[in-house]
């Protein structure tokens, strides 16, 4: 009986030791504060030389941070500058310090209190549109809506890379060297940028808060201000953006990342899963709404998973297997039941190769978009745009050659088959320039839910005679949706150049 008594002694021991140690936890080590400093692992997203932190150690250690911002507060001559700039910030010392300073001496941000009210927020995609290949992803913003003397004003809050016209900027929104913004405007002004200058619908997600956790979003937005916030592809993009904010106001909305990156339309399946969304609605182009009359809505929520990995066999004057992986792939061969045009989005694809003595690397894309619109409805052309590194046909090497392709054209669907016509203008540096026009010409057709087919033929006038070792080229394509991350296809490419030449390729494919 006593050594029962004492083991039960000292388990309850244990247990309070163990609440304690939880309750103990240093205010600059929990995650509400490393939240508001948008840390995710051990560092945050927002680059060490940004103006959002106080200490230039904060964006790796956040008691270093905590204790700039304490001094801040308390201390020297930036007390008022301090709580009016960061009134989150404030909020959370306040409770850990027991320590107070009168904020109503803001005056700005008071005026920022009571100009942009909220009362609700929802998650806005803006859904791709190829004809910008930077909206390769789609974009999300929040939308703030709320009521001043009855009346309802919506804001929009959206973070975005500040894009110039200069062809690598895709490149450098990968390496993280593009400036980003968070921008709050009229919500109507967004909304006729996207429907009517880009011409894309908009999906409306209204998510579940509390007032108090709508508050401190409200707080930290202000924070954000005028902030210099690099914008990474990678990173800290639109959607981690968005994340970074709502997982101030609650734990649930952060993800556990299985890959370097989430997609906007990855991050809203999931607040779905987790029963975080109250309220979807659907605000489509004209283009979209003829397609809706004609073929329903479509739920952009069942699209494809966005990331693929592919084997295929190809049969050719050298055997060979390649192994293909694409971060954000959506391929014009797949089948996509979630979109009404035929689209094609890949972004930082790699393609290897092995031919059984040798291993190399086939193709890397940056970036490459096609969208087939049906110039009758929408009165627009097609798109396509491609930058890249490729082998010519049947060199197994890796010295790649870099490749940039721009070009449009007409396409026209009826009953579930798509025809399209595209002139694309190139450049290949194939030792020395080289600049060539292509035609192309094509045809896809869905036959279930599940069964694709397209084909396509190719010409290449270039004034390098072996530009990429052909200048005819035919495409046969079928592809069979096994479910939905599993796919098999089969395809046969006929060159020509001096010979005619065949290659068979079949592969599998998983999406993730």
């Amino acid at each position: 009986m006593k050594l029962f008594i004492k083991i039960f002694c000292g388990v309850v021991w244990l247990i309070g030791t163990s609440a304690n140690a939880r309750v103990n936890i240093e205010p600059y080590n929990s995650e509400e504060w490393k939240n508001l400093l948008h840390y995710v692992g051990e560092k945050s997203t927002i680059n060490a030389d940004s103006n959002f932190f106080l200490s230039t150690q904060g964006y790796r250690n956040p008691k270093a941070e905590y204790v700039a911002t304490l001094n801040a507060l308390f201390q020297g001559n930036k007390q008022k500058q301090t709580v009016c700039n960061y009134p989150a910030r404030y909020n959370y010392i306040i409770k850990s310090e027991k320590r107070k300073y009168d904020t109503s001496i803001c005056k700005e941000y008071k005026e920022y209190w009571s100009k942009v009210p909220i009362d609700q927020v929802s998650i806005v995609f803006a859904a791709e549109n190829n004809l910008y290949p930077s909206s390769v992803m789609g974009h999300t913003f929040l939308k703030l809506t709320g009521k001043v003397q009855n009346k309802e004003i919506e804001h929009a809050l959206s973070y975005s890379a500040i894009l110039d016209n200069k062809p690598d900027k895709y490149i450098k929104m990968i390496m993280a060297e593009l400036n980003g913004v968070y921008s709050l405007s009229p919500y109507r002004d967004k909304m006729q940028t996207y429907l009517g200058k880009e011409k894309r619908s908009i999906w409306e997600f209204t998510i579940t808060l509390t007032p108090e956790e709508i508050d401190l979003i409200k707080q930290h937005i202000w924070e954000l201000r005028g902030k210099n916030i690099k914008y990474s592809l990678i990173s800290n993009n639109c959607s981690s953006a968005i994340i970074n904010i709502l997982k101030i106001a609650n734990q649930d909305f952060d993800i556990k990342k299985s890959k370097p990156f989430i997609t906007p339309i990855e991050y809203i399946k999931y607040l779905k899963k987790k029963k975080k969304i109250k309220k979807i609605t659907l605000i489509p182009t004209k283009y979209a709404q003829s397609k809706i009359s004609r073929h329903g809505v479509k739920d952009i929520l069942t699209t494809n998973n966005p990331s693929r990995i592919e084997i295929s066999y190809h049969n050719t004057n050298k055997n060979h297997i390649n192994l293909k992986l694409s971060p954000v792939y959506q391929d014009i061969n797949d089948k996509n039941n979630s979109y009404y045009d035929e689209m094609e989005s890949k972004l930082g694809e790699i393609e290897l190769g092995y031919t059984g003595k040798k291993a190399f690397i086939q193709s890397i894309n940056i970036i490459k978009t096609k969208s087939i619109l049906d110039y009758f409805i929408e009165q627009d052309y097609s798109q396509y745009f491609k930058l890249a590194f490729e082998n010519n046909l049947h060199e197994y090497t890796s010295n790649l050659k870099p490749t940039i392709e721009i070009g449009r054209g007409i396409g026209s669907e009826r009953m579930g088959i798509t025809f399209y016509t595209l002139i694309k203008l190139g450049y290949r540096h194939n030792k020395g320039e080289n600049l060539y026009i292509s035609p192309e010409i094509g045809g896809i057709i869905n036959f279930s839910d599940k069964i694709k087919i397209s084909t396509s033929f190719e010409a290449i006038y270039a004034n390098q005679r072996k530009n990429m070792n052909y200048n005819r080229k035919y495409k046969l394509y079928t592809g069979y949706k096994i479910s939905h991350n599993n796919e098999v296809y089969a395809e046969i490419n006929k060159y020509k150049h001096n010979n005619n030449e065949t290659e068979i390729s079949i592969g599998v494919v998983y999406r993730f």
